[in-house]
């Protein structure tokens, strides 16, 4: 018996309309009952909207593409990067997730593989704020753009007895 070939069918993300500028696997904690819970583990990117503009950062836990973190970059107190106390491979900051469809004031830490990846973030980051204050401010002539790079997904293989792809 032949089997039919399944037509193929558009995979829509939401990400249509944005570029990534800036992507880094990391490891995702959200703070709950004063306690550090995981979120999941996967590629943290910074997206620019193509018509607002504004940039966000969307995390979706590998495998199950579950959103982890989804929020817009915004001005202190919001999305101010934190050292997070005993881990120099690790920032906290609060800010408005929409990952479980609304809006949620949120505390948030990632952890990084190596100080490279951290200092990488906290640059990218940090100017994705500035870059979103001033699209706020309507200062567009100001805005200094961060190329888009591909974004794919990498397929990584992890060994689950030491689990060493986000520490």
């Amino acid at each position: 018996m032949e089997q039919a070939e399944l037509p193929k069918v558009a995979k829509v993300t939401g990400e249509e309309k944005e570029e990534c500028i800036f992507r880094v696997r990391c490891k995702l904690y959200r703070l709950r009952d004063d306690q550090w819970k995981e979120r999941g583990t996967g590629n943290g990117k910074l997206l620019r909207n193509k018509e607002t503009k504004k940039i966000r950062f969307v995390m979706r836990q590998e495998k199950t593409l579950k959103p982890v973190a989804n929020f817009i970059l915004q001005e202190s107190p919001l999305c101010e990067l934190v050292p997070m106390k005993g881990n120099d491979k690790a920032f906290v900051w609060s800010c408005n997730d929409f990952s479980e469809e609304e809006a949620r004031l949120e505390k948030l830490a990632a952890r990084f593989q190596n100080a490279e990846n951290t200092a990488l973030f906290k640059s990218a980051f940090e100017a994705a704020v500035k870059f979103n204050n001033l699209v706020r401010e309507e200062k567009l002539d100001q805005l200094v753009y961060a190329p888009a790079i591909e974004d794919q997904e990498e397929v990584v293989v992890d060994d689950p007895d030491k689990n060493t792809t986000a520490d």
